[in-house]
């Protein structure tokens, strides 16, 4: 009998976790608008918060593997538009740019600088 733990096996998709569950809640949220229970008018404010969980969600699961999937884009862009709809420290959309920009160039240096070759994780000779 092998001892080894399912999560040794298969490692949880955490990306795929964050996607599943914000569709579950967008839709239930919707659901709930559409048969009058519940007004989600102002939630819709937050949906770069989508953006930015998916991102993060993603992002994680990129440094465990090691392997870049340009999460940080989603993470950068969703942190842009969040300080944008709600004037973060008086920004505005023009002037948030900047924020997704930092956030997107530092994901990609850090992606650079721990990332894995493909052809060096096929034959197990990680840094």
């Amino acid at each position: 009998m092998d001892n080894t733990s399912i999560n040794e096996r298969h490692p949880l998709p955490v990306g795929k976790l964050a996607i599943g569950l914000v569709l579950l809640a967008a839709g239930a949220a919707m659901f709930f608008d559409a048969i009058d229970v519940w007004e989600i008018g102002l939630l819709w404010r937050y949906w770069p918060l989508i953006l930015i969980a998916i991102g993060a969600a993603k992002a994680f699961e990129a440094f465990r593997r090691r392997q870049g999937d340009g999460s940080y884009f989603l993470l950068g862009a969703g942190l842009w538009m969040l300080a944008g709809s709600f004037n973060l420290f008086g920004l505005t959309y023009s002037s948030a740019l900047p924020i997704g920009i930092i956030v997107v160039g530092f994901g990609a240096v850090v992606h650079a600088i721990i990332d894995v070759p493909p052809a060096a994780k096929e034959n197990g000779n990680e840094r």
